[in-house]
């Protein structure tokens, strides 16, 4: 207990009777969920789910505050060692996230004012004298005091156990590695030996992130290369990507849109970086799913067709020319069964089953291809050409490759071709 505390203690015992503490600790787990609550609505960076690891430690710091008031209150032997051991962690936690100590200053000032209405309320409904409510209030706001200043004790010894320098030169070592063209090897290794304790792997696995979105940097490993500040923010993991290692992103990255890179030999990273932002660019595009650590190597055959979006559209208008007459509808009936030819090379009965139509109806589509693209269809660079272009307008556009209305010609509605 501090001196401040131990100069309360009296007044504490004389002027607050124990049956206040009683009546306040009935009321723990609802002002825990209140203060809990408050928090994430004042204080929009906290407002993460709770099982994330904000939401964890925002839940632990304020159970282990309000419980240790209660018990002070209570003239119980107060864990007080505890509670500044908490107020400690939430300040390094703070330091770590590249932050100062305002957000958690802030998140104080809500949890006061909580239970100040809180302790008002009570004490109105129990008829509490005000003395003992102002000895309460005072006691509060002392116990505030203390929680600010342990915090800032964690934060500023964060900082001042960070070396700020390795930190920096970490950030320019991932710079060099993901440069195009790529920075020199005697380059790269300057910089990995000026950051001491970060050998140069043979594998790395690099993560594109979105700007702005969250990342818990205290999750992420101690060899993890850290560039948030870019307008293409990354990480890059070092050696073999284990499940480990994917369970650490996770934990840092489970809110953020993010892509999970190849695991690359080092001096391919960069190649890797730019397929991850591509695969980012995609999901915000719609035409993959966004999410958190979305593989890259799911999505390796989208990438090769979408590398160049105006080009494939290029294709697919010079390929589908002789179409270009046709009602949409019609086109669409077409081209979703030119799609299915071509990349199955399936009988009549195969293309019908998959498209929901009559074989009748294929065969007809089929003999109209025919006569729309003629001789091209039997040849074999012009059928791969076909299948890849037909594959990148599938990906590109799905109303323009698949129908999307009862076939006139007697179908069904086909299943989206992809």
């Amino acid at each position: 207990m501090t001196d401040t505390l131990d100069h309360l203690s009296g007044p504490l015992d004389m002027r607050v009777p124990r049956h206040l503490a009683g009546l306040m600790r009935a009321e723990l787990p609802a002002a825990i969920d209140e203060v809990d609550a408050e928090i994430r609505r004042t204080v929009p960076e906290y407002d993460r789910p709770a099982e994330s690891a904000y939401g964890r430690i925002l839940r632990v710091g304020v159970e282990r505050l309000l419980t240790a008031f209660v018990d002070q209150v209570a003239g119980e032997a107060p864990a007080l060692a505890d509670r500044d051991e908490t107020c400690r962690a939430l300040g390094h936690f703070e330091a770590v996230e590249g932050r100062s100590l305002d957000l958690l200053q802030a998140a104080y000032r809500t949890a006061f004012h909580v239970c100040y209405r809180r302790t008002a309320a009570v004490a109105e409904r129990e008829g509490v004298p005000a003395g003992q409510v102002a000895a309460l209030v005072e006691a509060m706001i002392v116990y505030m005091d203390e929680a600010v200043a342990a915090s800032r004790t964690g934060h500023r010894q964060a900082l001042e156990h960070a070396d700020l320098h390795h930190r920096e030169i970490r950030r320019e070592l991932l710079r060099a590695l993901l440069r195009q063209p790529p920075a020199s090897a005697e380059a790269v290794e300057e910089l990995a030996r000026a950051a001491a304790w970060w050998p140069l792997p043979e594998l790395a696995t690099v993560v594109a992130v979105a700007p702005g979105a969250p990342c818990t940097r205290s999750a992420l490993d101690g060899d993890v290369l850290i560039d948030l500040d870019d307008p293409e923010p990354r990480l890059l993991v070092p050696g073999p990507f284990t499940p480990a290692r994917a369970a650490m992103l996770r934990a840092a990255l489970d809110e953020a849109d993010s892509v999970l890179g190849l695991t690359l030999p080092l001096e391919r990273v960069a190649h890797g970086l730019r397929w991850a932002v591509r695969v980012l660019e995609l999901a915000r595009e719609g035409i993959i799913p966004r999410g958190s650590l979305i593989p890259c190597k799911e999505h390796l055959t989208t990438l090769w067709l979408l590398a160049d979006t105006v080009l494939a559209e290029e294709m697919a208008r010079r390929h589908l020319a002789p179409l270009s007459d046709l009602t949409a509808g019609h086109r669409r009936k077409l081209t979703a069964t030119l799609t299915e030819w071509v990349t199955t090379r399936g009988t009549a009965v195969d293309i019908a089953e998959s498209l929901s139509v009559h074989p009748q109806t294929v065969r007809y589509r089929l003999r109209q291809l025919d006569h729309y693209l003629g001789d091209s269809l039997g040849d074999p660079k012009t059928r791969f050409a076909l299948d890849v272009t037909l594959r990148a307008a599938a990906l590109l556009h799905d109303d323009d490759v698949s129908p999307d209305r009862a076939d006139e010609d007697g179908g069904s509605p086909k299943k989206a071709v992809r």
